[in-house]
């Protein structure tokens, strides 16, 4: 999802890493990344899998030109996660391209006495350099420890493997609404409409 780097990319390596200790000019394959760190776990050719830093890596083969990739992107909450979403990012205003102002969907229900929202984006740029895409996903991160449930999804419209999956459902199953086929779609619940999106 949005890596700088490709699952089974051809890459250079040149850092320090945690098995292997110092590597100069090896290659390797990606197998894949730690957000938390940071880092992309690598199997080195004629040698063994180690962890390194993004800028200990180089690119082989360069990305081709202009290739801008679409994603679609969904996010279930109850209405105090979306509310906390909504005060982070108005106190690190003035943000532009501020993705929130830009959702094609949203909708609102009621589940007993608690209110969700679910929203989300049809075919749009993701960056992870985008600074009201990372404040949505550093609050979204935040939500377990604050018990808030949530569902959230982003799916490369290119390439279905590129999917990345975040939930917190077990202390409310209200939130789990998407499954993903060749599109995102909603769940059929019980006592609950089917939206059409």
């Amino acid at each position: 999802m949005r890596n700088k780097y490709n699952y089974d990319e051809l890459v250079k390596v040149n850092g320090i890493g945690k098995i292997c200790g110092k590597v100069k000019g090896k290659l390797g394959f990606i197998i894949e990344k730690d957000y938390y760190y940071d880092e992309y776990y690598i199997d080195l050719i004629f040698d063994k899998k180690d962890w390194f830093k993004e800028n200990d890596i180089q690119r082989v083969f360069e990305d081709k030109k202009n290739n801008v990739k679409k994603y679609q992107v969904r996010l279930c909450t109850t209405r105090q996660g979306y509310e906390l979403i909504e005060k982070n990012l108005k106190e690190n205003e003035p943000i532009s391209n501020n993705k929130l102002g830009k959702i094609s969907i949203y909708k609102e229900f009621k589940k007993g006495k608690k209110e969700y929202i679910a929203v989300g984006w049809k075919s749009v740029f993701w960056p992870v350099s985008n600074k009201s895409i990372q404040i949505i996903e550093e609050t979204v991160k935040s939500f377990r420890k604050q018990d808030i449930p949530f569902q959230y999804i982003i799916l490369n419209e290119d390439n279905l493997t590129d999917i990345k999956v975040y939930e917190f459902i077990e202390n409310d199953k209200a939130v789990d609404i998407f499954f993903v086929e060749r599109n995102i779609k909603m769940k059929k619940l019980k006592n609950r409409p089917l939206f059409e999106w």
